[in-house]
C-alpha cells in the first residue's frame, strides 16, 4: 500500500487544526478513518513533521555492528572454538541457538569434511 501524499496528509491536518469537525467526520469527508487522522495529527505534534515515516519492524538482530566483526575475526583466529566459547570471548549476552543461527547467516558452516580419511574400528589381532 503506498503511502498518503504529502499535499494529501496536509489537507488532513488543517481541516483538523481548524476544529469545525471531529476526526471521524474529517475521515468521512477524505474517504479516510478517523484514525488516520489521528495518527497524522499525533506525528505532526510529536515529530514536527508529516513525512511518511519508515517503518523498522521485527527483532532487532543480537550481533550486529562492531560485535559482528569480532565475531569475524574470532572464527578466523580460533577456528575450532566453540560456540560457547566464542559467546563468552565477545562478551555476548545471546542465547547459544542464537549465535547458531548467526553464524549460518554469516555463512560458516560446522560440519565435518569428507577429504580427511575415516577412522576405521578394526578388529584388534590376539
Amino acid at each position: 500500500m503506498k503511502p498518503l501524499s504529502l499535499d494529501f496528509r496536509e489537507r488532513l491536518v488543517a481541516a483538523y487544526e481548524a476544529g469545525e469537525e471531529s476526526l471521524a467526520e474529517i475521515g468521512r469527508r477524505f474517504s479516510v478513518s478517523g484514525r488516520v487522522v489521528g495518527k497524522l495529527v499525533r506525528q505532526k505534534q510529536d515529530l514536527g513533521t508529516l513525512e511518511a515515516q519508515l517503518h523498522r519492524r521485527g527483532r532487532k538482530p543480537a550481533v550486529s555492528g562492531q560485535k559482528k566483526v569480532e565475531l569475524l575475526e574470532h572464527l578466523k583466529k580460533y577456528p575450532d572454538a566453540t560456540v560457547l566459547e566464542r559467546r563468552g570471548a565477545l562478551g555476548l549476552t545471546c542465547s547459544e541457538k542464537t549465535l547458531w543461527q548467526t553464524l549460518r547467516k554469516m555463512g560458516w558452516r560446522f560440519k565435518k569434511s569428507r577429504r580427511v580419511r575415516r577412522n576405521k574400528i578394526a578388529p584388534t589381532l590376539p
